[in-house]
């Protein structure tokens, strides 16, 4: 029985073996991409954060400045502009 199933045998272990080592080359592969996917996510998280902080701190001083400017020049709503030597520095 063994001389009957050996060459059988044979290459049934042979393509387990084969398909074995291709799902391991596959799945370094998958860890590589899944591993280069993070990083650039991450990357694009932190650039985006510090984007985003930036342009909030840009809003608040254009708050800040329009805030000022409706208090220099009244005039925008009915009054005169004050003088000059009154603008806080």
């Amino acid at each position: 029985m063994v001389k009957q199933l050996g060459p059988l045998a044979a290459v049934v272990v042979f393509f387990i073996w084969r398909d074995w080592q291709r799902e391991l080359q596959l799945s370094k592969r998958v860890e590589k991409l899944e591993e280069y996917h993070r990083e650039t996510l991450k990357d694009l998280v932190e650039k985006s954060t510090a984007a985003l902080i930036q342009c909030s701190e840009c809003l608040k001083w254009i708050g800040h400045v329009v805030d000022h400017l409706v208090r220099v020049c009244p005039r925008m709503v009915g009054k005169d502009c004050e003088k000059p030597e009154d603008l806080p520095k």
